[in-house]
């Protein structure tokens, strides 16, 4: 993979990918939460997103070569059983809001322009299908910046209204509601609310691709990139969702758009730009769903050849390059068992075995899998998920009960429980592998990773508890 990417435009990418559709939902978390809990849910979301993101980025560096990172290649270094279920979650996430984002394009066009809902839904394929072509993540840097710059629009368009309406004028006494300041107005809503935040803070699925497509991929710009992509989008989160808020009180609806005057060109262009928005950030969600794919494809026929022979495999002393493994070691029969690994056909390094084994999940060694697209196979697999996702657009019309199954489940696997579960056991390998006890600071890494697996766990149950009793409104 190329590393052309900058940091700069990393940033570009990661704030694109974090900040949608779902920007425009955040006044009804406060609507429901009030200004004080609404801006602790938001600041909990930031830090622990930002968090599972830098664990994530932690992971990266355990490979012996970083730039082969992925959901995929990290999930088999820790337990590769686990490899189909975290592709499959990150199905369910980037299917899911991609279904929305085509529907959202079929609602919003035919009110700025006319015309039938269908006809919209496949005309945005002049725009998706060539931007779904394209390879790298960081080839998407300048539709992200047409993104952000739609984005910047409906963001000073909810800012503008509230400085004309509440802090110029009094026009807010003709439409607005209560305000609460700390009064929560539903506490059945509030995980619901909570689960809206996780939802647009999520953007784990394309940390990999812009860490191996980064061309100084160090931890210090990874953390930049991070820092910098998380306070953008938290200060966006905050400033629309408490202006918008503040603007409509408890008549803030679910999508603030709705809000305003349906007549005003300002309003319509705001549209226009909502749906712009949610047509360019579509390739940011498609580029993981892809490779989600592709992965389970490469796992099955890895383990299916691998019935008749140890393909990719090591067996005894002896390593296949014709693979790209994330961590290879050897264990040799000598007297003094000690654990050889090759790296990179270079460098030669010699640790104790029982020190690396009890902390270090063996499938990391032995596992030889290489996720890599053939031309055939990426167009087969691109146009077949397009094809799949467009029919579902055209068939459905609501997916308000979809969107909030992917938030509990697919939002909160790829935010905290499968970072958290890579942190806990990856973080600190690296030092094992050389033989070094695990610096202090990866412990504490360590510990947090684990008590943000258990926090994701818990928002799951609880959020998939109320959607199916019927409690999440």
């Amino acid at each position: 993979m190329e590393a052309v990417a900058t940091v700069n435009s990393s940033i570009v990418n990661l704030v694109k990918t974090i900040v949608g559709a779902g920007l425009l939902a955040i006044p009804f978390v406060f609507q429901n939460d009030g200004i004080l809990f609404g801006v602790l849910l938001t600041l909990l979301a930031a830090t622990t997103s930002g968090f599972g993101l830098f664990a994530l980025a932690k992971c990266s560096k355990v490979m012996l070569n970083p730039r082969n990172a992925s959901f995929f290649t990290v999930c088999l270094m820790t337990n590769h059983k686990l490899s189909v279920i975290n592709d499959l979650a990150m199905i369910v996430q980037c299917f899911g809001v991609g279904v929305s984002y085509v529907v959202l394009v079929g609602d919003l066009f035919p009110i700025v322009f006319g015309g039938e809902r269908n006809t919209w839904i496949i005309a945005s394929l002049v725009v998706i299908l060539p931007l779904c072509l394209l390879r790298s993540m960081n080839s998407l840097k300048y539709s992200s910046i047409l993104g952000l710059f739609a984005l910047t629009y409906l963001t000073l368009l909810v800012i503008s209204n509230f400085l004309d309406d509440v802090i110029l004028t009094d026009k807010f006494m003709q439409h607005r509601g209560d305000v609460n300041w700390i009064k929560i107005r539903d506490y059945k809503g509030f995980v619901t609310t909570f689960n809206i935040i996780i939802f647009a803070f999520t953007g784990a699925m394309n940390l990999f691709s812009i860490i191996n497509e980064l061309e100084e991929n160090s931890m210090k710009n990874i953390s930049h990139v991070i820092n910098y992509s998380i306070g953008i989008s938290t200060i966006l989160f905050l400033s629309v969702g408490i202006t918008g808020y503040l603007t409509f009180g408890s008549n803030t609806v679910g999508n603030i758009m709705l809000n305003y005057d349906p007549n005003s060109v300002w309003t319509n262009v705001g549209n226009f730009c909502l749906g712009a928005m949610v047509i360019l950030s579509f390739p940011l969600l498609f580029h993981p769903l892809r490779d989600a794919v592709n992965n389970i494809i490469v796992y099955y026929q890895y383990y299916k050849s691998n019935n008749d022979q140890d393909s990719g495999v090591i067996v005894g002393n002896n390593y296949d390059s014709t693979y790209s493994r994330p961590i290879s070691l050897s264990v040799a029969d000598d007297e003094e068992e000690e654990v050889n690994s090759l790296v990179n056909g270079e460098m030669n390094i010699t640790v104790d075995n029982s020190s690396i084994l009890e902390d270090v999940n063996e499938n990391q060694f032995t596992s030889g899998i290489k996720s890599d697209f053939s031309q055939s196979r990426f167009y087969i697999i691109t146009f077949a998920l397009l094809a799949v996702i467009y029919i579902t657009a055209l068939t459905v019309t609501s997916f308000s009960l979809i969107l909030a199954f992917v938030g509990a489940t697919g939002s909160t696997s790829i935010s905290f429980i499968l970072p958290g579960y890579f942190g806990f056991k990856l973080i600190g390998t690296d030092s094992l592998i050389v033989g070094e006890m695990i610096p202090k600071r990866d412990m504490f890494y360590k510990k947090c990773s684990q008590g943000l697996c258990f926090f994701g766990l818990f928002i799951m149950v609880f959020s998939l508890y109320l959607i199916l009793t019927g409690n999440n409104s």
